[in-house]
């Protein structure tokens, strides 16, 4: 078996149950792979691009934002498939907030990540909407803050923080952070050009067993929810993961359905990259060759 390594960017949940599922289930080993799914807790200090740049044979995810940026600046990483075909990202902010689309950013106080401030910036921009108007802090909050009122709204993903927040008896709005004109995917996989290079035989096992485990985890959301709770300390209920897997199964199928998950589109990443250009996330337009890594898909 050969050891392998895939950092997460964020604790073991729902969002990675087709990795977990694959892990259970022995797809990894039947490709010959010793599965290690590694959590943030583990290293809280670096993000997850300086992981899998100093992780030997590994991969990670995040979101393809980032992995544009890194590739850009020159880190030697690829894109190698993705979780999730459509975002689920949004702002999440309190009923009585007076915030019910982004036209009421402005002025507002605004928590985000790293993964997720370049996006925003990017799509208010899209709306005509100047980002420097909101008031944003990026890392170093908590949900916590979000329900003391310290900031007006903060980034999650539909699928983790309402269902937190409801716990506590605590109600929501989601607000998209959307335009025509971007499209991005979720937890996208990489790894580093040095890997694609050397483990070539080894990387389209882990994709297909990747994908084949997602398959089988939205076939079977019952077991899924179950087996996410066994293993996950943020969402440890069955019945509550089992309503989040539904909220994500139009996510990871995509317009195309799950026989094309984990696959991207190659037309639908140059409009990005065209649009991250134009609207300065990125310095220059790079090609699709240079961020993306799709013979393994």
């Amino acid at each position: 078996m050969t050891p392998f390594s895939f950092f997460l960017d964020w604790d073991l949940n729902c969002q990675f149950a087709g990795l977990l599922w694959a892990r259970e289930e022995g797809l990894f080993a039947d490709a010959g792979l010793d599965i290690t799914l590694v959590s943030p807790r583990e290293n809280p200090e670096t993000i997850t691009v300086d992981l899998v740049l100093g992780g030997g044979l590994c991969a990670g995810c995040m979101e393809d934002n980032l992995i544009v940026r890194a590739a850009v600046a020159g880190k030697g990483v690829k894109a190698i498939g993705a979780t999730m075909q459509d975002s689920p990202i949004q702002i999440i902010t309190l009923p009585d907030s007076g915030i019910s689309s982004l036209n009421d950013v402005p002025g507002r106080r605004i928590a985000m990540h790293r993964d997720g401030i370049h996006l925003l910036e990017t799509v208010l921009s899209l709306h005509g909407i100047d980002p420097a108007t909101a008031e944003t802090t990026v890392a170093g909050w908590t949900l916590e803050q979000l329900a003391e009122g310290t900031f007006d709204a903060v980034q999650g993903y539909t699928t983790t923080e309402p269902h937190t927040l409801a716990r506590r008896g605590i109600a929501t709005r989601l607000i998209p952070i959307r335009h025509h004109r971007l499209h991005p995917w979720a937890q996208m996989m990489f790894t580093t050009d040095a890997v694609i290079a050397e483990h070539a035989d080894v990387l389209p096992g882990f994709v297909d067993a990747c994908k084949k485990g997602w398959q089988r985890a939205m076939a079977e959301p019952e077991r899924t929810a179950a087996m996410v709770a066994a293993h996950s300390d943020e969402h440890d209920d069955p019945a509550e993961n089992a309503d989040i897997l539904k909220l994500m199964a139009p996510l990871i199928a995509g317009d195309r359905g799950l026989a094309h998950c984990v696959t991207t589109d190659p037309d639908r990443w140059r409009r990005n990259l065209a649009t991250y250009a134009a609207f300065g996330m990125i310095d220059c337009e790079p090609a699709y060759d240079d961020v993306v890594c799709d013979r393994f898909m």
